[in-house]
């Protein structure tokens, strides 16, 4: 039986009691001001998400028993908080996973609206500008690659965060091509085909990191051991050992790759601090469209 129309999360925005059902796309447990312990979920359906809170004792009981990418039937209340600001969450009382056949798939699986032909066009034109041969050629093994472009083009870029849906990796490598087509008109000695390369090829780790197409999203057990930073740079690698890439772009491309989520003091992952203005583009590209999608989104 699928939801009903009400109960979807772009529609929970009034004070009320609620039992629907919900996917977990995030647990952590979590202290309040008053030192008492509480879960903390991200509750997800096909129209956003939305934090879920549970006060209960046996907290760690319950959050061990919660198992992320999978469909819940949730009893609680929603409520608004802080008071007058238009922003809704639910207090969780009763949580029960669901089996298969208990929910509609379709009601828990977010797809981009972009047209996907323009997102791929983008993608084309500026594999198509790019000058420097050994970039073009490295472009041109993955996305003229069908099993490969077959997977970016509809895998997501998130769980939780942003453009965390079906065809949400190509959405945000196309919004931060954009981002950086502006940047190399104001900053004209970037180095364009440098930048774009990092740009197309940063993120392709996560057709491997994530599991999705047959229900939530989850973590597949590679990219929750290696993480998406870590896969892309062997993807990207493997395939410069085999076009034999000069040595000096090859460590420019990676090092892109590595530094992405910033500096390495600001604890998002990236092993080295970004030292190079594409790498340092690339970065604050990657990073504004990330929060400006998940502000929007939420």
């Amino acid at each position: 039986m699928s939801k009903k129309v009400e109960d979807f999360i772009e529609n929970l925005n009034v004070t009320r009691d609620i039992s629907s059902k919900f996917a977990v796309s995030e647990k952590i447990i979590r202290t309040s001001a008053k030192g008492r312990k509480y879960l903390d979920l991200s509750l997800a359906d096909k129209t956003g998400q939305m934090d879920g809170r549970m006060f209960i004792p046996d907290v760690d009981i319950i959050f061990e028993s919660i198992n992320l990418g999978r469909v819940y039937n949730v009893i609680g209340r929603i409520s608004e908080f802080p008071l007058d600001s238009g922003k809704y969450n639910m207090v969780v009382n009763i949580i029960d996973e669901l089996k298969e056949g208990e929910y509609l798939l379709e009601d828990f699986v977010m797809i981009s609206q972009n047209n996907s032909d323009d997102q791929i066009a983008e993608i084309n034109r500026a594999i198509n500008e790019v000058q420097n041969i050994h970039i073009k050629n490295l472009l041109k093994a993955f996305f003229c690659d069908s099993d490969f472009t077959k997977e970016f083009y509809i895998a997501p870029a998130a769980i939780v965060h942003h453009h965390n849906y079906m065809g949400g990796l190509l959405d945000h490598s196309v919004e931060i091509l954009d981002i950086c087509r502006t940047m190399c008109k104001i900053f004209q000695d970037l180095n364009k085909d440098l930048l774009y390369c990092g740009v197309l090829l940063h993120d392709i780790g996560k057709i491997k990191t994530y599991t999705y197409g047959t229900g939530p999203i989850g973590f597949s057990e590679e990219g929750d051991l290696l993480d998406h930073i870590y896969i892309s740079c062997e993807m990207v690698k493997e395939r410069m050992i085999k076009l034999e890439t000069p040595e000096e772009l090859s460590n420019q491309i990676l090092h892109m790759i590595l530094s992405h989520h910033g500096y390495v003091s600001d604890g998002w992952g990236s092993p080295v601090d970004p030292k190079t203005p594409e790498a340092l583009t690339l970065h604050f590209a990657d990073n504004m469209d990330a929060k400006v999608k998940e502000a929007l989104q939420r």
